[in-house]
This record gives structure tokens, C-alpha cells and sequence, in this order.
């Protein structure tokens, strides 16, 4: 009988043999601690990402007891209930992005590269050669971060206030198991980020960041007032940095695993933009994408009410023999670009180009600068089974 149980050390350290099971025996799999459908095939998953008109990522969709509480709480939590770019769909979710997409393009990404060079280069500059390192600590963490405040517009004397108040806002409004205290602090921390950024309204940003982009669509009178200027600069600042933390971790620990294939990217470096498809469909950051049905609908035979949570099992439908050949092997020069590690549909990532830009940037910079990488211990692997990503990742460079 099937069973779906993400709680498990083991399932943290390696969940694509449970999931592989799952995936043949009851690839639509109804799990009642976790309250979701959990889906694994990769057409289905697909499906459920593309497809609006049958499955939305607005809360407000769903029913039952638990969508009850959460809509409670997200009337107390700070900005809870104020639209953002992963909370809405349609025509709001287009005009929400309508204002930053053009930040966000392939261009854009590789005109930040000098910028996400330079940062790479002064974090790895603290690693002492031959001492473990924790390059989650050291690389993987800060660097997406740093890159996403500066892209903001946030000067750099500030950048480390506003994260903070950022990360605790995106925090609290998105966990419903915080400790009052918590929800005190970020009620603090949007006041005072409301208080900071008011007066940018009147100008004095760089034109071209993220936060002068937002104060030029609330000037154009799109319906933007300063909670919504709030909200979608939290989540554009701090969303996508887990992922693309993962985004360099993952990559470093797969090739690892596979010396021979590392030093093919040392041979050839110009592979990395193109092997770094094959390296996210291996063990992707973003491990599931959820959903909710907003109609009845049947999905390999099982009946999906209206109001029901779905988890797109991202990392799943990425080793789903139907949609790649012999998945669970690293090969680099796979075609993976059809991977489903950055979404599709309408939600597809808004930060994905220049993720795959941050990850080949680190990568790059850890292959020219080290003739060696080790681990000095294994992986350990966060509690949080939506995103996988090692909690510490020690090394031994040299």
C-alpha cells in the first residue's frame, strides 16, 4: 500500500526512491497528515501547473477546516492578506508582473553577471583553503540574497535592516505556527519598512530597480498602495532566494557524487549554462509547487474536489522515466531544459533566468578557484520537505 511520509530522516536525505514507489503505485496519492493530493507523475504535474481554469494558487479557493484557520490567520498576520505575485492568478497575477517582468529577463539577468561575479568572488575570498567550510553559510545563502537587495535598490548601508524586515514579514505571513511574540515583530518590522520607504515615493531610487519599478506603478494609479508596494517587494526579495540557495548547493552536491562529470565542467566551463538544466532536474531546490483544485476534477482515476489542496511533486515528475531516460543518472549532456524545477504556466518563475545566472556564476567561480572539493561531512538536509536543501553543507576546499 502506498504511503507518503516526508518526516522521515530518510526521506530528507534521499526522497526519490520513496517517491518512485509512489509515483507507480499511486501516482494521485491522497495523504491525510499532510491534507494534499500528492501527484508525481510528470504530466500531471505539468497539468496541474499550466492549467488556471482548473487549479489556482489563490487561498481563497480553498475549504474545509484547515482553510478556515489559515484565512483567519491571515487576517492577523502583516500584509497576509494583501496580493502578491504567489497568491494571486488571472488578470491581477498579469498586471502584478506586468510591472517587474522587464527587470527580470534573460537580458537583465546577464547584465547583472559583473555584479553576481564580484559578490561571488569576495565570499569565496573568505574560505580558508583546506578548513572545512559550510557553504550554505559562505556562499550559498548570502549570495542570492545580497544580489536580490541590491537589485531592489536598497543602498547598501541598508541592506542588511531591510532583510531583516523583509524576512520576518515573509516569514510570519506564510508560517501559521509562529509564537505571537513573532507576529508582534513583524507588525514592527512592516511599520518600519513602511516608514523607510516612504519617502521614496518622491524619487531617489535607481530607475532600473526592483523598488522604483513598483513606485512607478503607484504613481501611474494601478491600484498600488503602499501595503501592496510592501507585499510584492517582500516576495520578490525573499521567495526566490531559498531556491536559488538550492540552486548552488544541489548542484555542488550531485557533482560531487559524480567526480568524473566535475571534471568535465573544470574542462569545459562554457557546459555550466547548459549542464545546469540536468543538475536542477536532478535533485531540484523547489521540491513541490502546491495548487488547489477549483473545480471537481479526475486525475488518474482519482476524483479531486473542489477546494482540495494538490502538491506538484516537482522533484517527482523530474525523474519520471516517461518524461527522461534512465532519470536517476546524471548526464550532463541531457537536453533537460524541459524540467519542471522552475514551474510552468502562468506562475512559471519570475527570477528564473537569473537564478540559472547566480547558480552558473557560483559554480564557475567554485571550479576555477578550487583544484579540489570535498565533503568533509555529509549533507544534512532541512526539516522543510517543500524545499530541499541542505541545512549545512560542509566542505573541504583546496
Amino acid at each position: 500500500m502506498a504511503f507518503f511520509d516526508p518526516t522521515r530522516a530518510a526521506y530528507r536525505a534521499n526522497p526519490y526512491p520513496s517517491l518512485a514507489r509512489l509515483r507507480e503505485q499511486d501516482p494521485v496519492h491522497w495523504s491525510g497528515p499532510v491534507g494534499a493530493w500528492v501527484v508525481t507523475r510528470f504530466d500531471d504535474c505539468a497539468l496541474i501547473l499550466r492549467d488556471r481554469d482548473r487549479f489556482t494558487t489563490d487561498p481563497r479557493a480553498a475549504r474545509g477546516p484547515r482553510a478556515a484557520a489559515m484565512a483567519r490567520y491571515r487576517e492577523s498576520a502583516p500584509l497576509g492578506d494583501t496580493p502578491t505575485l504567489g497568491t494571486t492568478a488571472g488578470d491581477l497575477h498579469g498586471r502584478l508582473r506586468a510591472i517587474v517582468n522587464p527587470l527580470f529577463t534573460p537580458a537583465a539577468a546577464r547584465a547583472a553577471r559583473p555584479e553576481i561575479d564580484r559578490l561571488t568572488e569576495e565570499l569565496l575570498g573568505e574560505l580558508a583553503p583546506g578548513q572545512p567550510v559550510d557553504l550554505i553559510e559562505q556562499l550559498a545563502d548570502p549570495l542570492p540574497k545580497r544580489v536580490m537587495l541590491g537589485l531592489m535598490g536598497v543602498p547598501a548601508e541598508d541592506a542588511a535592516m531591510v532583510r531583516r524586515w523583509f524576512a520576518t514579514i515573509e516569514l510570519v505571513r506564510t508560517n501559521p505556527a509562529v509564537p505571537p511574540a513573532l507576529i508582534a515583530e513583524a507588525k514592527t518590522a512592516r511599520a518600519d519598512a513602511t516608514a523607510y520607504l516612504q519617502p521614496y515615493f518622491a524619487g531617489g531610487l535607481p530607475r532600473k530597480s526592483v523598488l522604483a519599478a513598483l513606485m512607478r506603478a503607484a504613481g501611474a494609479e494601478r491600484g498600488l498602495g503602499m501595503d501592496e508596494i510592501l507585499s510584492l517587494a517582500v516576495h520578490i526579495a525573499m521567495v526566490g532566494t531559498g531556491p536559488a540557495a538550492g540552486g548552488i548547493a544541489n548542484p555542488v552536491v550531485a557533482l560531487l557524487e559524480h567526480p568524473g562529470q566535475m571534471q568535465a565542467l573544470r574542462r569545459r566551463p562554457a557546459l555550466i549554462p547548459y549542464a545546469l538544466h540536468e543538475l536542477l532536474r536532478y535533485d531540484s531546490p523547489t521540491h513541490i509547487v502546491p495548487r488547489i483544485a477549483v473545480q471537481d476534477v479526475e486525475l488518474a482515476g482519482r476524483r479531486v474536489r473542489a477546494g482540495e489542496m494538490l502538491l506538484a511533486m516537482v522533484g517527482a515528475a523530474n525523474r519520471d522515466p516517461a518524461a527522461f531516460a534512465e532519470p536517476d543518472t546524471l548526464n550532463l549532456a541531457r537536453d533537460a531544459r524541459r524540467h519542471l524545477g522552475f514551474g510552468q504556466g502562468e506562475h512559471i518563475c519570475l527570477g528564473a533566468p537569473l537564478a540559472r545566472v547566480i547558480s552558473e556564476a557560483a559554480l564557475a567561480a567554485l571550479l576555477r578557484r578550487f583544484d579540489r572539493l570535498e565533503l568533509a561531512a555529509p549533507a544534512e538536509y532541512r526539516e522543510s520537505f517543500e524545499l530541499r536543501l541542505p541545512e549545512r553543507l560542509l566542505l573541504r576546499a583546496a
